[in-house]
């Protein structure tokens, strides 16, 4: 199926490519604004519109430029046609030689039309744009006979000029199969591929007698990770996630000529492979990125990127604990990862911190098997994981800080029981700790491309390395080291909850204390004190998602704390019935991320102001457009001042009141949002949401998501779920300044 599926894609593609007659219009760019040669870029388009700025020009459209499309546009009847455009700056467009559209000048977004009469057929078009500065819009539209206007469709425009309509009808039939042709070619690759996979590891399930029971785990896992996946879709509500305009500028600029971004480049290339069909569907002029909704969709295939590797964690934790210590207790390790409550939310956002935990969980794997086995595949295999997880997010590499010299240690071991000569210069040489080390060499060099970016790869470093001391809020003296130690614990217990922290805690008491456990134990154990040495002491400052690695290995022995539990002679049942009850509370405090996702209060608030914000009427907003309702359909302006409020005087004006509290005292920003609240300068409160609980009989849940969110240092983006939102509505009052002394009085 899938050789016949590629045959016949490839033969209507090839027979599409040698057509003469292409469709879209050529569209020249020019980095100036007069059209002036020689031309910048110059490519086949779909249709005009401002949609191909962002691509023609890598990402970053200067900020003067002029477009000329140029082709034929078909009349599919006799009549008179009106022809538009919206444009920002000046546009114009000619028809058969004739100017029907002058809409030209500098000026915000403007529509202008003209009507020409047309017979059935082809006629020669061509359409300028110039872009003088400032913000840039464009799109071209048409209607017959009077009609409403419209955009004009992709089918009617085309390369060049044909002598009669019926010309049209081969290509237009094979522009409509390779339509079909491709996203069918693409579905068939992706169940094959995905039958492959799932094959095979289910097969590696299997062996390990696990599979049976994992496969519920795994399932509720995913569902989970699934829930609310379109949270803020279109739009960004998700803080640091990596978008499509950073992954298609560095695909322009094929990652490297100093390309560097916050991440490692790993990541990025793996997001590029994601959307790549959609890239190819775009290419065909079936749709196109860089609307709203395909911005959406592209986004949303880059979070099933980690919903995927959420799925692979929670599988390869399952491994790590059957390795460790045994079958039950890899599968209720399984389970504890899976209901970790950052899990959750980053597993269904486009960032690197679920990723990098997957590439970390799968080195695990195969450390344990080389400290078991000494094979040579395990150490390549642990190698270009390990690799991998440091090439995704730069943080990784604090996890292997005590992994590397175990296994350097055991592999002394090996070769002194095995009576070598000279045992320790023999470790060093071990073939398989060469092989190793050579494998995460190249693979390092290879995807960081330091070939070719080297550049890039230090301006990464240094960016970095300058970000770790800007981000620091500890003092580096032994109080605010324990300081960040207590929030340290604060972070985990509130990440896994308190019953599974506590299984995992105990876990390490019982590894440490069985014989037979022990060295397993200190191989996993010492890994957390490590990369809070090698990592959290060193920036001076934390995150929940900093802490999932540490929460993974814990999980992995709140696995072997419970099958110990459950395994003590007596009372079976009620032992039973008290792990159940605490994987239900659990249950219950992470999934309140997926219901608050799905019921945020913004969504409650966008429908409020959309029914109360009139057609004229403008919105404020103040603070990052992460934390605010979605600003899409509102006329709205960024104020952070009073100064500028008196300026703009916007009917409403929409606060994040939990994020607003950071707000830095005796500043302008203080001074606004103080004034706002306590209504001295002209405007009330209308309205005040945030979503309860869903289960506020729970106790100590999760204080990011339910609690009072008064701290103005945050250490969870959690909190970012359900935002306290506030509008406040002109009252027609005179705007008064804060008061003498006030919080931020000018």
């Amino acid at each position: 199926m899938v050789v016949i599926a590629t045959l016949v894609t490839a033969v209507i593609g090839i027979v599409k490519r040698l057509d003469p007659l292409q469709q879209g219009l050529r569209a020249e760019y020019f980095p100036n604004p007069a059209w002036a040669s020689p031309h910048a870029v110059s490519r086949l388009e779909p249709r005009p519109s401002s949609d191909g700025f962002v691509g023609a020009w890598g990402g970053s459209p200067p900020g003067e430029f002029s477009v000329a499309w140029t082709g034929a546009v078909i009349a599919p009847r006799a009549g008179t046609y009106t022809f538009a455009t919206i444009s920002d700056d000046g546009s114009s467009v000619f028809v058969d030689g004739r100017l029907v559209v002058d809409n030209g000048g500098r000026h915000s977004a403007l529509t202008a039309a003209g009507s020409i009469d047309l017979s059935r057929g082809a006629h020669t078009l061509l359409v300028l744009y110039a872009q003088e500065g400032g913000a840039y819009a464009f799109d071209l539209l048409w209607a017959r006979d009077g009609s409403r206007l419209e955009p004009v469709p992709a089918w009617a425009l085309w390369g060049r000029r044909v002598g009669s309509v019926a010309r049209l009808i081969p290509s237009l039939l094979l522009t409509y199969a390779l339509e079909v042709a491709v996203p069918a070619w693409l579905a068939i690759l992706a169940a094959a591929g995905s039958i492959a996979a799932w094959t095979r590891l289910r097969g590696m399930l299997e062996s390990a007698g696990v599979w049976r029971e994992l496969r519920w785990i795994l399932g509720g896992s995913v569902l989970l990770n699934l829930a609310g996946i379109w949270w803020g879709l279109p739009g960004l509500w998700v803080a640091i996630e990596t978008t499509p305009v950073f992954v298609l500028y560095g695909v322009s600029q094929r990652f490297s000529h100093g390309w560097f971004e916050a991440y490692p480049p790993l990541h990025y290339y793996l997001l590029a492979m994601a959307g790549s069909p959609f890239l190819l569907l775009q290419s065909l002029g079936l749709v196109s990125i860089y609307t709203s909704r395909g911005a959406a969709v592209l986004l949303g295939i880059y979070r099933l990127v980690s919903v995927a590797a959420g799925a692979g964690t929670v599988v390869a934790t399952c491994l790590i604990g059957v390795r460790a210590f045994g079958r039950r207790a890899g599968l209720f390790a399984a389970a504890i990862v899976a209901l970790m409550a950052p899990f959750l939310y980053y597993a269904k956002a486009a960032n690197v911190d679920v990723p990098y935990l997957f590439w970390f969980a799968l080195s695990l794997v195969f450390y344990l098997r080389l400290l078991q086995e000494s094979r040579l595949r395990d150490y390549v295999l642990f190698a270009a994981s390990a690799t991998c997880a440091i090439c995704t997010k730069d943080q990784a590499y604090a996890l292997y800080l005590t992994m590397v010299p175990v296994i350097v240690y055991e592999s002394w071991r090996t070769n002194r029981r095995a009576g070598v000569a000279h045992p320790f210069r023999m470790a060093i040489l071990d073939r398989r700790l060469a092989a190793a080390a050579i494998t995460a060499a190249v693979l390092f060099i290879a995807v960081c491309n330091l070939v070719f970016n080297w550049d890039g790869f230090l301006s990464h470093v240094r960016s970095i390395t300058g970000a770790a001391a800007h981000y620091s809020v500890f003092d580096p003296t032994l109080a605010g080291r324990w300081q960040l130690l207590r929030l340290t614990v604060h972070l985990i217990v509130v990440s896994m909850g308190w019953p599974l922290f506590a299984a995992g805690v105990a876990g390490v008491v019982i590894g440490a204390l069985a014989p037979r456990l022990r060295q397993a134990t200190i191989w996993l154990a010492i890994v957390i004190p490590a990369y809070h040495l090698g990592l959290i002491n060193v920036v001076l400052y934390n995150y929940d998602r900093f802490m999932m690695p540490v929460c993974l290995i814990l999980a992995v022995f709140g696995g072997l704390a419970i099958d110990t539990f459950l395994a003590r002679a007596g009372g079976g049942r009620w032992r039973a019935a008290a792990v159940a009850a605490a994987f239900a509370y659990s249950l219950l405090y992470a999934s309140t991320v997926d219901v608050l996702m799905m019921a945020d209060s913004r969504y409650t608030a966008e429908r409020w102001i959309n029914a109360h914000l009139g057609e004229n009427d403008g919105l404020g907003v103040s603070g990052l457009h992460e934390y605010v309702p979605r600003l899409g359909g509102f006329n709205y302006a960024d104020i952070g001042t009073v100064e500028e409020l008196r300026r703009e005087r916007p009917a409403y004006f929409v606060l994040n009141a939990d994020y607003v509290r950071a707000a830095e005292p005796n500043t302008e920003w203080a001074g606004l949002i103080s004034g706002l609240q306590h209504e001295r300068l002209g405007y009330r409160l209308a309205f005040r949401y945030r979503r309860s609980s869903p289960w506020p009989w729970l106790p100590a849940g999760h204080p990011d998501l339910v609690g009072a969110r008064e701290e103005t240092l945050v250490f969870s983006v959690l909190r970012n779920i359900n935002p306290t939102i506030e509008v406040f509505e002109r009252t027609g009052l005179r705007l008064q300044g804060p008061p003498e002394g006030g919080n931020g009085g000018r």
